[in-house]
């Protein structure tokens, strides 16, 4: 499992989504990402979205 994957299964899983989770999904996005990547991400936006997962920082956007 690649670790964009590990952090949104981490996140769905707990319920929430932590700053340092947040902080280590947008270090990884500065550099080079594959589709594995944005289909993982793109589920952590619909669990986002619907309220399956909840956001502890507000500051940065996903």
């Amino acid at each position: 499992m690649n670790p964009v994957n590990q952090v949104v299964q981490k996140a769905i899983g707990r319920g929430y989504l932590t700053a340092e989770a947040e902080q280590a999904l947008c270090q990884h996005f500065d550099g080079n990402c594959n589709l594995h990547d944005i289909t993982a991400l793109t589920m952590l936006q619909r669990a986002l979205s619907s309220g399956q997962v909840k956001r502890l920082s507000k500051d940065s956007q996903i």
